[in-house]
């Protein structure tokens, strides 16, 4: 057995192009990294969202509870900060030998990165740690060799620690100024206030979640919005999307009509610009990119018209943005951050009133990430739409005008901003 305090921990960093489910199950079977360290002598466990769904799964067919939380809530009704402390803790007490690391940072709150921060550097000077990783930023201090992954799911080469760390990601005279393809039609709103809600309260059964929250969003603003794991963000951004019946009797009003007043969730949306990276699993047909990114001016999931030849040469646009030409390649057969990409195109496609994008940034990589961000810029700068950014983490040369902070009390959570 060899000694893991020895054992030098190592990250894989990846691109958008490599395919990511596959390099973790080819560790877990000790095929990809076997040059470098034998697993089948030891015994691993997968940190990632993966897991927590397989979980969640498994105790909805068994209706058993495999892991709860100190206050007795199950793992599907806890916030993502929970689960991944709780899944962190349950997987802990398997005594593992090798610990392989995905999407360490996704979806939880800037506090429960730090704890787990703090927890897998202390780890790892006891247990092996494997970090896959997108993002030069997301290395853990405890990783002493980073290998490079290529877009055939290789290895080509690798760096040490030092090096990975010194090196300046890209130079600020690299940076894209685009011009964004045209919209499809005129989705400009003639009220200069987009959003306004006032006094919201929501709770869900004894739960309180929203309490007396005042907002207001003016066109062409750009606002992010943030908050702890279970403040309500989710919550909050359905009452505007108009997904959530809670927001009938409440006093909203969204482009200059009062909720209630007679409108259908179809003119909300038609205003709106949305993505979440949960909406891909809503895609399970056979679709091109261009029937995708289509599909985001009709408002539908999916696409089930004839699209024009204006509405072609429109997404034909927006896929050399984003280096995809061949418009028949298919949405499934592109990896997931190229379809994350996608789907960001999707919302912005119709220029839309309002841009609600809530955790854009969950596992693109480096180069993807300063597209995104470029591409933020380019509608901001219209100063037409507005946005609104959801996210725990603070991206470089991303710098919202506003932020709308929710601050708990005793009676849930309340806005700042």
């Amino acid at each position: 057995m060899p000694n893991m305090s020895q054992q030098s921990n190592i990250a894989l960093y990846l691109s958008n192009k490599s395919d990511k489910n596959y390099i973790l199950n080819e560790i877990l079977e000790n095929r990809f990294l076997n040059a470098l360290v034998d697993l089948n002598v030891l015994k691993g466990v997968l940190y990632s969202s993966i897991t927590i769904d397989k979980i969640i799964e498994e105790e909805i067919q068994h209706d058993k509870i495999l892991i709860q939380s100190e206050d007795n809530k199950n793992l599907r009704t806890m916030s993502s900060g929970q689960q991944r402390k709780a899944l962190l803790k349950y997987l802990l007490a398997q005594n593992p030998e090798f610990i392989l690391l995905d999407d360490v940072y996704s979806n939880i709150d800037k506090q429960t990165q730090q704890e787990i921060t703090g927890t897998l550097n202390k780890l790892g000077n006891s247990i092996l740690l494997i970090q896959i990783l997108f993002r030069r930023r997301d290395l853990l201090d405890s990783i002493d060799t980073i290998y490079f992954v290529d877009n055939q799911n290789n290895i080509s080469h690798s760096e040490s620690r030092k090096t990975f760390t010194e090196k300046h990601l890209i130079d600020e005279s690299d940076k894209r100024s685009f011009v964004l393809p045209q919209s499809y039609s005129d989705n400009l709103i003639e009220t200069e206030l987009l959003v306004e809600l006032n006094n919201i309260n929501v709770n869900y059964e004894d739960k309180k979640v929203l309490h007396n929250l005042n907002w207001t969003i003016k066109k062409g603003e750009f606002w992010q919005l943030v908050g702890p794991n279970g403040s309500g963000k989710s919550t909050l951004v359905s009452m505007i999307s108009g997904d959530n019946p809670k927001a009938y009797r409440q006093d909203i009003t969204l482009f200059g009509r009062k909720k209630g007043s007679g409108e259908s969730i179809w003119d909300i949306k038609s205003k709106i610009g949305y993505f979440t990276p949960a909406m891909i699993h809503q895609y399970k047909r056979s679709s091109t990119v261009e029937e995708m990114i289509i599909s985001g001016i009709v408002d539908s999931v999916g696409l089930y018209i004839q699209p024009t030849d204006i509405q072609k040469d429109i997404a034909h646009e927006w896929m050399q943005v984003l280096g995809l030409r061949d418009r028949k390649t298919l949405f499934q057969k592109i990896s997931l951050g190229q379809q994350r990409m996608v789907m960001v195109a999707r919302a912005m496609v119709k220029h839309p009133a309002l841009l609600i994008l809530d955790e854009p940034t969950i596992e693109l990589d480096d180069e993807n990430t300063l597209l995104f961000i470029d591409l933020i810029h380019a509608i901001a700068r219209e100063k037409e739409t507005a946005i609104i950014y959801i996210s725990h983490r603070d991206e470089d040369n991303l710098n919202p005008n506003n932020i709308f902070e929710l601050i708990k009390t005793d009676n849930g959570y309340t806005g700042i901003g």
